[in-house]
């Protein structure tokens, strides 16, 4: 067993370094970008700007890792200190997986005696939270985006998304119900994990969901500090109607790993683009918003993806028991 975990372990860092390689050091667009980064370093204001954007990075994962901890809570109440490092790893390992769906793998592993299948699942609950907080916010921005009669229809159908999101959401335990619709035979073992959903108040999810307000202005507040380090002429309000709008889009477009920075990048573009249309500035700052939106990707995803990679060795793939 040993073996294997050691196995495992060496097989994710390599593929880690791997997908990194290619992400950063084969990849033409950040090359472009740091001709931008090298225009902007000539001025000390957009120097200290890159600098505080950085400084947020460990905030950012802070507020991650409040937000599992009390995810998982139910199955194990993992210390902050042990749950920090579980988000490192768990941006390597999402890094591996299409729209980094396989994050939830480089945390469960660090759990000492929790069910970690129900961990994975409580996971995602966590991520619901994150994810209504950026379509609710990519909702109200949508409505910036329209022109005449088009903003009544854009209103009513961003509450009625908002609506639903929040009502499903907060009656998560509902759930449990889909356990119908499994097969008989695999539905006394499929039942005792859903369950877990149960397991959350209203009050419980309220927390969660604030914790995922308070991680979206932070990363949100990083790209705006980045803008203004490229020198898009923007103000804080400006700024953040497109960025929600972006995040909302790359929420819902699929992309896989490698192609990721080329996805955001084009997201990101187009909607500035828009924008800056809307308000009658140059599209030329759609290259300094494409800068600002890469180098916010390496500060809060390639960066701790690196960091991660040392931290793969504390995970625990094999273990002879575990409670449920």
């Amino acid at each position: 067993m040993k073996i294997a975990e050691t196995a495992i372990k060496i097989l994710i860092v390599i593929a880690g370094c791997w997908v990194l390689y290619v992400k950063i050091i084969k990849n033409q667009d950040l090359t472009e970008m740091w001709q931008s980064v090298k225009m902007s370093f000539s001025s000390l204001k957009n120097i200290l700007l890159m600098v505080l954007a950085f400084l947020l990075m460990p905030v950012n994962m802070a507020f991650e890792t409040i937000k599992w901890q009390k995810s998982v809570l139910p199955v194990e109440k993992v210390p902050f200190k042990k749950a920090y490092v579980a988000i490192f790893t768990g941006v390597t390992a999402g890094m591996l997986f299409p729209n980094r769906t396989g994050d939830f793998l480089g945390r469960i592993f660090i759990l000492e005696k929790g069910n970690r299948i129900k961990a994975a699942m409580l996971t995602f609950v966590g991520n619901i939270a994150q994810m209504i907080v950026t379509v609710s916010l990519g909702c109200v921005a949508w409505m910036f985006f329209s022109e005449g009669n088009s903003l009544w229809y854009k209103i009513v159908i961003s509450l009625i998304i908002i609506a639903l999101a929040f009502l499903l959401y907060f009656n998560i335990k509902f759930l449990i119900y889909f356990k119908k619709l499994i097969p008989n035979k695999w539905r006394p073992r499929v039942e005792k994990y859903m369950e877990i959903f149960g397991a959350f108040s209203r009050s419980d999810l309220a927390r969660i969901l604030l914790i995922a307000i308070a991680k979206y202005a932070v990363y949100s507040f990083q790209f705006v500090l980045l803008i203004w380090a490229f020198d898009v002429p923007l103000n804080y309000f400006q700024a953040m109607i497109p960025i929600m709008m972006t995040y909302l889009l790359m929420t819902v477009v699929p992309f896989i790993t490698i192609t990721e920075i080329a996805v955001r990048g084009g997201i990101c573009t187009s909607v500035f683009d828009s924008w800056f249309a809307i308000n009658g500035i140059n599209t030329a700052f759609s290259m300094m918003v494409f800068s600002a939106s890469t180098m916010l990707w390496l500060y809060n995803l390639a960066i701790p993806a690196i960091i991660g990679l040392f931290f793969i060795r504390r995970l625990k793939f094999m273990r002879s028991s575990y409670e449920s």
